[in-house]
């Protein structure tokens, strides 16, 4: 879904109002075995997502985007190349899930996880 690729690509330019503003008020992101408030998010993770999107290439899978009415969930997996001190590729995979709102399609939870290639 663009909403998905519009939040990727405002991580990757730095862009953290952007990447709020695709998240809804109530929003929940899931990552490194905890969860966040879009507020918390915004002072915890969000600075580290940014900086990590911005220093590594990413290769992004097949995605698929699944739609019931006014909600929505998209699933994608990645590899990520060039990840500083990582003498390894991570692959990751993502959850998003999405409602449609007054100002378009809005991301309600995220959820993030990696492994390590072999």
């Amino acid at each position: 879904m663009a909403v998905v690729d519009r939040f990727h690509q405002a991580l990757a330019t730095g862009d953290s109002v952007g990447a709020l503003n695709l998240l809804t008020p109530d929003a929940v992101i899931l990552e490194s075995g905890g969860t966040e408030t879009r507020v918390e998010y915004r002072s915890h993770h969000l600075p580290g997502d940014i900086a990590f999107a911005r220093a590594v290439s990413r290769e992004r899978g097949p995605s698929e985007a699944t739609v019931r009415g006014d909600v929505a969930w998209a699933t994608s997996t990645s590899t990520a190349r060039g990840v500083p001190g990582a003498p390894s590729t991570p692959a990751g995979a993502e959850l998003m899930v999405l409602a449609r709102t007054p100002d378009g399609w809005r991301i309600s939870a995220v959820h993030w996880s990696s492994r390590t290639l072999r």
